[in-house]
């Protein structure tokens, strides 16, 4: 989202920011910086967006006074930068690493300026910062604006907004070419307008119902939404596709052919699975800004589990037993309880699908849902298709392992979210998503209140060694009455 400023069209800008985080979809904001700092609104929801967990919301640099970069000499270049740095520093107590350059224009004396300032991330346009763009291992990435909601007309007489089909179209075009896709915004992209044109400070809803259905239809796709500065933790790419769709996307960026012409070509490749994009080459999804609980082996019922005690399992009726006592989070050895060794894996977690019905027979959908069914031709009623898999979980800069040994929170047949791209069902504890072990909860710091975590299935081949793998879970199903 570009021009952040004070004093414009600033219930629009509030709009849009509070409308992001409805949609718990993450933004990148470049702010002026002689322009900010005075609007309470402006500044205000700013504030407030940053101090929440989720969705992440970052801020960037977008010159002092909205300058031409070009027009100015190295030291002055590096000068507007530290400025504009210093008065967001100052504001919001934040120091940016993201430049997004006002009109897109650059030099290689604007480059020596963002490194003499530690800035780490660029974003222009694919005219001025040709590819390739590095996605890994860069000390300086260049993300460069690849699809847009609205610019301005040829003759820079009239705002044009594009619907949610348009700016897709772009997005899937960037994604198979790029393996990422940044979307740019401008405030004037969602305000009321007259001839000239002529902004009104208020929401254009019609746009703001484009925006979500563009938001949906990312996350349809498997695609996931993140700030600049995650890009190089999220992209995977190694894209092989037919000379002749690069004929599809030149005409298509030429406005030479439509919107659903580039798109159905790029589908029609999908599903023959003659290209992979993204998250596909992943092999599994990451689900980002999850909440997350812990819980515990032999925990009591009480009014935190909805008086659902954890003596049990979704598959072992013996479960504490079996692990070797109660995991008591308050008396811990490490990551082991301090009474005893554990006998099953103290990294651990539950998600809300259980494979099988309550009378223990297989759900029907589980063959056509569970990631690896196909691993084996058939499955024994004794054994669960997803009991003892692996997860990696990541909270800021920890990440951790565990073995899928519950059902849970709160919900059991959530497959949309876990072998999907929908957010969770269950609405207790706020909306959480996952419940991790005391021995998860310790290693990746979760804290008292609403923690949130990004988490992906993984295969045991992809497992680091760590402390998860000391003691590892291998018993299945255990029915008491069989």
């Amino acid at each position: 989202m570009d021009d952040v400023q004070d004093y414009w069209l600033d219930d629009v800008q509030v709009g849009i920011i509070n409308e992001f985080e409805h949609q718990n979809a993450s933004l990148t904001a470049g702010i002026i910086g002689n322009y900010f700092g005075q609007d309470e609104k402006v500044v205000g929801a700013v504030s407030d967006v940053l101090k929440n967990d989720q969705p992440k919301f970052v801020v960037a640099n977008h010159g002092w006074n909205h300058e031409d970069f070009r027009t100015f000499s190295r030291d002055e270049q590096s000068a507007l930068v530290h400025n504009s740095n210093k008065k967001i520093a100052d504001t919001l107590g934040i120091d940016p690493d993201i430049f997004i350059a006002p009109y897109n224009s650059i030099n290689n004396d604007t480059l020596i300026s963002l490194l003499d300032n530690g800035m780490v991330y660029l974003s222009t346009n694919e005219t001025q910062d040709k590819p390739p763009y590095a996605l890994s291992g860069a000390a300086f990435f260049r993300f460069p604006a690849t699809a847009e909601i609205g610019d301005l007309n040829k003759e820079n007489t009239a705002w044009v907004e594009l619907n949610h089909n348009q700016t897709y179209a772009a997005v899937l075009r960037s994604m198979v070419k790029y393996g990422f896709a940044v979307v740019l915004l401008h405030p004037q992209d969602f305000a009321n307008k007259r001839p000239g044109p002529v902004y009104d400070n208020v929401i254009n809803q019609t746009q703001i119902h484009e925006l979500d259905l563009l938001i949906d239809k990312i996350r349809s796709d498997g695609y996931s939404m993140v700030t600049m500065d995650d890009i190089p933790k999220n992209a995977i790419y190694n894209t092989k596709y037919p000379q002749w769709l690069d004929t599809i996307f030149s005409l298509y960026f030429k406005g030479q052919i439509p919107d659903d012409a580039m798109t159905n070509s790029v589908e029609y490749l999908k599903n023959k699975k003659i290209i992979t994009t993204s998250l596909e080459v992943g092999k599994y999804p990451l689900h980002q800004n999850i909440v997350t609980t812990y819980f515990w082996v032999g925990e009591p019922a009480d009014a935190d589990n909805s008086y659902n005690d954890n003596l049990s399992s979704a598959w072992d009726d013996d479960w504490t037993s079996h692990y070797g006592g109660v995991d008591d989070p308050n008396h811990r050895n490490g990551y082991l309880p301090s009474g005893f060794v554990p006998k099953e894996n103290p990294f651990y977690f539950a998600l809300p699908y259980n494979d099988f019905n309550d009378d223990g027979t297989r759900k029907d959908n589980a063959y056509d849902i569970v990631y690896w069914s196909a691993e084996k031709k058939t499955w024994d009623d004794s054994e669960s298709m997803v009991k003892d898999r692996w997860i990696e979980i990541t909270k800021g800069n920890k990440t951790a392992y565990a073995q899928w040994e519950d059902s849970g929170p709160f919900v059991y047949d959530d497959y949309n979210y876990v072998f999907g791209n929908s957010r969770p069902a269950n609405t207790l504890n706020n909306n959480a998503g996952l419940d991790v072990s005391p021995a998860v909860k310790d290693y990746i710091d979760l804290q008292h209140g609403k923690n949130v975590v990004s988490w992906k299935f993984v295969d045991f081949s992809d497992v680091p060694d760590g402390p998860w793998k000391n003691i590892i879970t291998t018993s299945q199903v255990y029915r008491s009455h069989h």
